[in-house]
């Protein structure tokens, strides 16, 4: 039987939550009409990436050695962080602003994933949160999200746009 809390604990006392966020009015490696689409009424392009550290990385790594069924637990509580990280990061920039969109993330429709290295750069996200995409634009640390939020300024209506 697998000790949910046991893991709950290990994660918690692993992880190092960081993330980064800035506000453009332009930026041009959007590519792909579907995050063109859920920008297109905003006002500022929100950049954002999260992570939850190399450590969460390690401690899935060392417990794959000995328990698969616990890493594959730890992984999914790490998922599960990184989200609620990340909603975190939304409710915080939402709050400056009358509307904002749902977050639209490299790899959705057709916003491609090459792009990770351009929003990581513009965000400066390897020095302010040790987040960087490898060759294959996979984000390391693993348990990691970058994403665009559209955003309209105070007193204008935006209609929202979910995720496709």
């Amino acid at each position: 039987m697998i000790d949910y809390d046991r893991y709950k604990t290990l994660l918690r006392e692993a992880q190092t939550p960081r993330y980064v966020w800035k506000a453009v009015k332009t930026c041009t490696f959007l590519q792909g009409s579907d995050i063109k689409n859920h920008i297109k009424d905003c006002d500022e392009i929100i950049l954002f990436a999260a992570t939850l550290g190399f450590e969460v990385d390690a401690l899935i790594r060392q417990t794959e050695a000995f328990d698969m069924a616990g890493a594959v637990v730890l992984d999914a509580l790490a998922s599960e962080e990184i989200e609620r990280v990340c909603n975190t990061v939304h409710t915080e920039i939402g709050a400056g602003y009358a509307r904002i969109t749902k977050r639209f993330s490299p790899g959705y429709g057709d916003f491609p994933l090459d792009v990770q290295g351009e929003l990581l750069a513009a965000l400066d996200a390897q020095k302010k949160i040790g987040l960087y995409a490898n060759d294959s634009n996979l984000l390391i640390p693993r348990k990691s999200v970058t994403a665009i939020v559209g955003a309209t300024l105070r007193g204008r209506p935006l209609t929202l746009r979910g995720r496709p």
